[in-house]
């Protein structure tokens, strides 16, 4: 890898919410190896000052710690406020936060579907929102990238309001993407497959369970938080400067309906 490309982010100001672990340490670090200056977010800023000492200086300025919770609106609208105080601006705008909670759909309490969309929706939409009025008062190119999931196409039975926040991101991407396109402004989402992650403990720790994960993808096996890393770098470059409103998935294969690689159906 060349000294340009190991620094095509240099000067470059990321944002990148829900840092404090999995994709989104692993894009902070992959960020600011590349010469960026990132603010990275979670709800307690002592889970994100190891972090933060991680990560190789920026080419320009420093790095800052942004902490907040995102499914509260004055949180939300603070981190953005200490970002763009904190940076002098923003290029990249990475809405990775999630959450998901497990319950039968019968018996799911309105106020857990509404702790998931209001971090995997409304936060998202808070965010965006900040970041376009500062992109258009300076008329500015900038760039949103939203982690999704590939439940975003594909249903999660006994994840009902998981499923529905991420089918909500596919849209709002695309509405964002049109609507601000004429500015140069663009809009894409990153949808993970089965990735281990600290959140997937469950699965990428018990070896019986893991095999079963890995049997259902068509690569035959789970995702690195690096190749999401990888994902959105490029949809933060340059190389993918003609791309908007579009979700690349990052799966391996999950989404290709895999039950049909036997063609048990003809």
């Amino acid at each position: 890898m060349t000294e340009q490309t190991t620094k095509r982010f240099a000067n470059k100001k990321i944002l990148i919410t829900g840092a404090s672990q999995g994709i989104g340490e692993d894009a902070a670090l992959h960020f600011a190896r590349e010469g960026a200056q990132v603010a990275i977010n979670g709800r307690k800023a002592e889970k994100l000052r190891p972090l933060l000492d991680r990560l190789p200086k920026p080419v320009s300025g420093e790095h800052l710690i942004v902490a907040g919770d995102m499914a509260v609106e004055a949180d939300v609208d603070r981190v953005m406020e200490e970002t763009l105080k904190g940076f002098q601006g923003l290029d990249v705008l990475i809405c990775n936060a999630g959450m998901q909670i497990e319950c039968p759909s019968e018996d799911i309490a309105l106020k857990d579907f509404n702790a998931v969309m209001a971090v995997n929706v409304t936060a998202v939409v808070l965010c965006a929102r900040a970041a376009l009025k500062y992109w258009r008062q300076n008329d500015h190119k900038g760039n949103i990238i939203v982690n999704s999931s590939v439940h975003q196409q594909v249903p999660k039975p006994h994840y009902l309001g998981y499923s529905a926040s991420k089918g909500a991101v596919g849209n709002i991407v695309r509405t964002l993407a049109l609507e601000y396109a004429r500015f140069g402004i663009r809009v894409n989402a990153v949808a993970p497959g089965a990735i281990v992650t600290p959140i997937n403990d469950a699965w990428t720790k018990d070896p019986e369970k893991y095999k079963a994960t890995a049997d259902h993808i068509p690569m035959r096996r789970p995702g690195e938080c690096r190749e999401i890393s990888d994902a959105m770098a490029f949809l933060a470059s340059k190389e993918s400067s003609y791309i908007t409103g579009q979700t690349l998935f990052v799966d391996g294969g999950l989404t290709l309906y895999a039950d049909f690689e036997q063609n048990w159906s003809s």
